[in-house]
C-alpha cells in the first residue's frame, strides 16, 4: 500500500485549508451554533464533495496518459500557489443565507456549496488522478478535514486574532507551489 498519496493529500489539504474561505465560513458558524453540529455538517459535506472529487480524479487516471496528467496537476498546482499569493480571501456573509435552516443544515449546506470547485476539491482530483490512488486521497483528505475543521470550530475567532492572514495566505500559496513544481519535476523526469 503505497501511503504517498495519503501523505500528499494531508499535508496540502491541512495546510491551505487554514487560510481558506470555507474555514472562514466554520469560524463564524461555530460562534453562532452548537460546535458538535457544525462540525459534523461541515465534516458531511467535506465527505461528500471529496468522494466526488477523487472519483472524478479516478476516471480522468484510467483515461488521459500519465504524463498529461502530471504536467495537468502541475500547472493547476502553480496556478493556484500563485493565486493564493496574490488573492485576499476572507469570510463572506453568504453564510446569513442560511442561517434560518439551523446550525447543521446551514453548515452542511455552505460547506458544500463553497467547496463545490474550490481549489481544494480540484486539488483532491487533481492528486486522485495523478496518483491512481483515489482511496488513499480521500483519506489523507478527510484526515486533515477532519483536523482543521476541529480546530477552526474549537478555536473560532482565536486563530484570526494570533496568525495574521497574510502569513497563512502565504504558506498556502508556497506549498501549492512547491506541489506543483514536484509534480512537474516528477514529469520531466519520468
Amino acid at each position: 500500500m503505497e501511503l504517498g498519496p495519503l501523505v500528499s493529500a494531508f499535508v496540502l489539504i491541512l495546510v491551505t485549508e487554514l487560510g481558506d474561505k470555507t474555514m472562514f465560513a466554520v469560524i463564524t458558524l461555530s460562534s453562532r451554533y452548537s460546535k458538535l453540529i457544525v462540525l459534523i455538517g461541515a465534516l458531511s459535506a467535506l465527505a461528500l464533495v471529496t468522494a466526488v472529487g477523487v472519483l472524478i480524479g479516478e476516471v480522468i487516471y484510467q483515461l488521459v496518459p500519465q504524463f498529461w496528467l502530471q504536467i495537468g496537476a502541475a500547472t493547476l498546482f502553480l496556478i493556484f500557489g500563485v493565486y493564493t499569493l496574490v488573492t485576499h480571501e476572507n469570510g463572506s456573509g453568504e453564510e446569513m443565507k442560511f442561517q434560518k435552516w439551523g446550525g447543521g443544515v446551514a453548515t452542511f449546506g455552505m460547506v458544500a456549496l463553497m467547496e463545490l470547485g474550490d481549489k481544494s476539491q480540484l486539488s483532491v482530483i487533481a492528486l486522485s488522478a495523478e496518483s491512481g490512488a483515489p482511496l488513499m486521497v480521500f483519506i489523507g483528505t478527510m484526515l486533515a478535514f477532519a483536523i482543521i475543521t476541529t480546530i477552526m470550530v474549537l478555536l473560532g475567532e482565536q486563530i484570526r486574532r494570533r496568525v495574521p492572514e497574510k502569513y497563512i495566505r502565504l504558506g498556502s500559496g508556497a506549498i501549492f507551489i512547491i506541489f506543483g513544481l514536484i509534480f512537474m519535476v516528477q514529469a520531466i523526469i519520468s
